[in-house]
């Protein structure tokens, strides 16, 4: 048995232990991550582990005692829309995995380069946080897509004599499965567990982290306050909002001449030269030659 051999023993060992320590059932403290007399971010503390035993020696959670560094790993999770139902240490196990896998990819082509191991080994680590930032960003895309329409639906509701959360319950019956459709019913679970409503609509806004969501809440909290109607405020923003889309569309496409004079100068540039000036160079060759 020689030296790889056991390190590919080792790895599938800790592989295993692992899977079954995030295989096992767990004891659940709720799926609100939020303290509800505070707007303070609270973090799962009930990780997964092999008979209790992982929850003190497992390798990955090792990487979860920097209360900051979980916190962050579990705001990317809320922000991306929690993919696979994943948790923090399902998140840090499989970290953990690709960096192995990217270690072994590593050994087996017999690199030797320092700089291509630790850039190997850190691209391997941070490859599922490169995923989630980018279904994340993809996620707020899709919000700030629908977020017009819902704005319009929750206008006419309220302008029907439904208040604020019998409008959007009674919204939320009829969206399709979406991105906003989830955040929409963590408010209205938030509201139903005895959240108050403004802090529900913070959390919102932490959550998914937009402008548009950010202004939308703060006018509803405003009127609420002040005492104005809501129907007429939506009316107002849901007008402001779509001058603001036009202007965005806008700047997009003057940005765009831009953006696309590098890739024109590389890839369309040379063709049409070669399809111009190709033939007479041509010519002038086989003149030269027949001289």
């Amino acid at each position: 048995m020689n030296l790889s051999h056991i390190t590919m023993g080792i790895t599938v060992a800790f592989l295993v232990y692992e899977a079954l320590g995030h295989l096992l059932p767990k004891k659940s403290e709720g799926n609100v991550p939020w303290n509800v007399q505070t707007t303070e971010f609270v973090a799962p503390k009930t990780p997964r582990s092999l008979a209790g035993i992982g929850k003190n020696f497992a390798f990955s959670l090792w990487f979860l005692k920097n209360k900051k560094y979980r916190d962050r790993l579990e705001l990317l999770l809320i922000r991306s829309g929690r993919p696979f139902q994943w948790t923090v240490e399902d998140l840090v196990f499989f970290k953990v995995v690709f960096l192995i896998v990217a270690a072994v990819i590593l050994w087996v082509y017999d690199i030797h380069s320092p700089i291509v191991w630790l850039g190997g080994l850190f691209a391997g680590f941070q490859f599922i946080e490169i995923y989630l930032k980018m279904k994340g960003t993809a996620r707020a895309v899709e919000i700030e897509r629908q977020l017009p329409g819902f704005i319009d639906l929750l206008t006419l509701t309220i302008e029907g004599g439904l208040d604020l959360i019998a409008a959007l319950e009674r919204i939320l019956e009829k969206m399709k499965p979406t991105a906003l459709r989830e955040e929409l019913q963590a408010i209205s679970q938030e509201i139903r567990l005895g959240t108050p409503r403004k802090e529900a609509l913070e959390h919102w806004v932490y959550r998914t982290n937009l402008p548009d969501v950010q202004s939308l809440t703060a006018m509803i909290i405003q009127s609420e306050e002040l005492g104005t109607g809501l129907s007429v405020v939506l009316r107002s923003y849901a007008d402001d909002m779509r001058v603001r889309r036009i202007t965005r569309a806008e700047e997009i496409a003057g940005k765009a001449p831009v953006k696309l004079l590098f890739p024109m100068m590389v890839f369309f540039f040379p063709i049409v030269f070669v399809i111009i000036f190709g033939p007479l160079a041509m010519s002038v060759m086989s003149t030269t030659a027949g001289k």
